[in-house]
């Protein structure tokens, strides 16, 4: 069975490039092969602050207390400067994913595709590669312990459930 269609789902963690890797180790073996980096959009951007942090009270930081509350409110220290500057963080972005997906596909000298899905992560990157008629998916392990995958379960377990094609777990 040659690997004509090779996906390799990619969330930007080490196990994410141990599947880029592996990707990588077919490509070179087939050259013909199709080699697609697919990357789920799960952007997250957060406000955080930056300077020197202060000590102002509820009041001055916009907080509203209602005077008809049960319990008693206690002022609570906060460390946020009213005059310190802001900066948005993104995590997870899809530039910086394609980017790195990219810059390893060039290091290794091997040509490859990088598609942006959307959507739950292990049904998106299923139907994706069905679409193409993929022959195979490469996932990282997430490294997840045992109770965890027991009560949140793991992308690559509901790949391996979803998918119409083999699944590689990259460990």
């Amino acid at each position: 069975m040659a690997f004509k269609q090779i996906v390799v789902a990619y969330d930007g963690t080490d196990e994410g490039k141990r599947a880029i890797e592996y990707g990588i180790y077919f490509k070179e073996r087939i050259p013909e092969s199709n080699l697609t980096i697919v990357h789920v959009y799960n952007e997250r951007v957060e406000q955080r602050a930056v300077g020197n942090p202060g000590s102002a009270g509820l009041a001055n930081d916009g907080y509203y207390i209602d005077p008809t509350q049960m319990h008693p409110v206690l002022p609570v220290e906060n460390n946020f400067n009213r005059d310190a500057n802001t900066h948005l963080v993104v995590s997870n972005s899809v530039a910086a994913a394609e980017s790195h997906c990219l810059s390893i596909l060039s290091e290794n000298g091997v040509d490859g595709n990088f598609e942006i899905l959307e959507g739950n992560p292990a049904e998106s990157i299923s139907s994706y590669a069905e679409r193409i008629g993929a022959d195979v998916i490469i996932v990282g392990n997430s490294g997840k312990s045992g109770i965890q995958k027991l009560f949140t379960g793991s992308t690559g377990s509901s790949i391996i459930k979803d998918a119409s094609c083999p699944v590689l777990i990259a460990k």
